[in-house]
């Protein structure tokens, strides 16, 4: 099989916990030729969907993780699936990332459905589970965010098209200088930002469950350095091992059957205390600290769901 990687640049890939490149790794041990693809190389030759790809060998040594031929233009109808793995922020030019590929024909599995990437808003699509979310404002309106923070008496504010852990605040009823936090938070009125009830489970970490085709692969559990609040990676987070548990169970299972229907393969969510806050279908991450705890070979798990 041919695997195309539409991602971010290879020299900024960091093999030791890159789900990526995890992927990629475990195609080419599978015996399957792997191809990078530039987002910005896309193009539309009248029906034909191209990009310069460059094929790599992956090794598993990360001091030399890919060796690389010469990059060519290639027809994207070409190859038998297709990773959609490149990095928030979801922004115009990944939004047209989404159009050109919505242009492939059938035969081509696309990981995941670009319509579906397009649509889903990650902090909004939790929302289309009303029942395992926490009570939630969305609103560029800071008299608005103020009065949910009465109700509330402490949130969590974070920009809707927010990635990373970036942007996030956590507010209190009555502290100084909300309406200039507010402000800031809204760009004077002009960005809606997602405002939700402030879980104090948040302390003891959240968790990230992993799903192929709607089924549950694992957890892992990310948890705040010391002295921070925030549970990202990106945001000097730390990974645990973690399980899944009846909640938890019982909201894969309200999502499953929506998540098949709309082309979501490989999704990461994101849950606190029982909740659901997050539906990453992007380039959700998580796979290689989850395979290290667990002792298992997820990476190829998932590749092996491709290969039928």
């Amino acid at each position: 099989m041919k695997h195309a990687f539409i991602m971010d640049p290879l020299d900024g890939v960091k093999p030791h916990k890159d789900t990526t490149y995890f992927l990629m790794l475990a195609a080419h041990e599978r015996g399957h030729e792997v191809f990078y693809v530039d987002p910005a190389t896309l193009s539309l030759h009248h029906d034909e969907v191209y990009a310069t790809v460059v094929k790599a060998e992956v090794s598993a040594d990360h001091e030399q993780p890919f060796h690389c031929e010469p990059q060519v233009s290639c027809a994207l109808a070409t190859m038998d699936t297709v990773w959609i793995r490149q990095d928030p922020p979801f922004d115009r030019s990944y939004f047209y990332v989404t159009l050109l590929l919505d242009q492939l024909p059938a035969p081509v599995q696309i990981i995941n459905r670009p319509v579906t990437v397009r649509n889903w808003n990650e902090k909004l699509a939790a929302l289309r589970y009303p029942d395992f979310t926490p009570k939630t404002l969305v609103s560029r309106s800071g008299q608005e965010i103020a009065g949910f923070l009465r109700e509330q008496k402490r949130i969590t504010v974070k920009p809707v098209d927010g990635h990373g852990g970036k942007g996030i605040i956590f507010l209190d009823v009555g502290e100084e200088g909300l309406s200039e936090q507010l402000d800031t938070a809204t760009h004077g009125g002009r960005h809606w930002v997602v405002a939700q009830q402030y879980l104090p489970a948040a302390h003891e970490g959240d968790k990230r469950i992993l799903l192929l085709d709607g089924e549950p692969l694992g957890a892992i559990l990310r948890v705040h350095a010391d002295g921070a609040e925030l549970n990202n990676l990106d945001q000097g987070g730390s990974a645990q091992q973690s399980q899944l548990d009846q909640q938890d169970w019982r909201i894969c299972e309200a999502m499953r059957d929506d998540l098949v229907a709309h082309g979501v393969r490989f999704a990461g969510i994101d849950v606190i205390g029982g909740m659901l806050i997050e539906i990453n279908i992007t380039s959700p991450t998580g796979l290689q600290e989850m395979s290290r705890f667990d002792g298992a070979d997820y990476h190829h798990r998932v590749m092996a769901s491709f290969e039928s």
